[in-house]
């Protein structure tokens, strides 16, 4: 480390160079653990949800307005739990359906049936954010260029693992988003091929009318 005294105009603008370098891979990183955040939040909004079309309306917005100020490490903690929940929870129908009822699980699983690799990665990930803000940011010292060296070279690494985390939720978004898309085409198919209603189902089970008489 060198003596802020002993520091030549050279000196200043190499570790300026080298902090401004480190601080936006700081904002980086900050910035993509929020994109991770509202990738979670979106996926606890939407799955593992059932119900009739005007409940799951309700339940979505209930769950957007419960989660919208809990942290990362609260929302990735929250999905561990909905994931584990839904492996134990065998699938399930009501058993008098008189309405449309709908459902929307999630399951992520490994060659072995677990999510636990995947919850145990995000768990990780938390982690690594929370001692990075705590531990590695306090500890810096902002006079020594190894120090922020050693800093972007962890912050590259975080990134690195961050991004893998992010296109897998994306992925999932996606996926769940194409799933609403194609059920609803499916659905406005389906009903515009058979356009009964209540009064016309009740037609049909009547017996025919007799034939009109025969005119001569």
């Amino acid at each position: 480390m060198i003596h802020q005294d002993d520091f030549t105009r050279s000196d200043f603008d190499h570790i300026e160079t080298i902090r401004s370098e480190a601080l936006r891979k700081l904002g980086r990183n900050a910035v993509n653990f929020a994109r991770l955040e509202s990738g979670l939040k979106i996926l606890l909004a939407s799955v593992n949800i059932s119900g009739a079309p005007r409940e799951l309306l309700k339940i979505k917005q209930s769950r957007i307005r419960v989660n919208r100020t809990k942290t990362l490490g609260e929302v990735a903690s929250l999905f561990s739990s909905t994931l584990v929940r839904e492996e134990k929870s065998p699938e399930c129908t009501p058993e008098s359906l008189d309405k449309p009822h709908f459902s929307v699980s999630l399951k992520i699983q490994d060659d072995k049936g677990s999510s636990q690799h995947f919850r145990h990665s995000l768990r990780k990930l938390v982690k690594e954010r929370n001692c990075l803000i705590h531990h590695r940011l306090a500890e810096l010292d902002s006079t020594s260029v190894a120090s922020y060296r050693s800093l972007i070279e962890y912050l590259d690494e975080q990134q690195s693992r961050i991004l893998a985390k992010l296109e897998f939720i994306g992925d999932l978004i996606d996926l769940l988003r194409e799933s609403h898309i194609e059920f609803a085409s499916y659905l406005e198919s389906h009903l515009s091929r058979s356009p009964l209603t209540d009064d016309s189902c009740e037609a049909q089970q009547q017996d025919a009318p007799d034939p009109p008489p025969l005119s001569h």
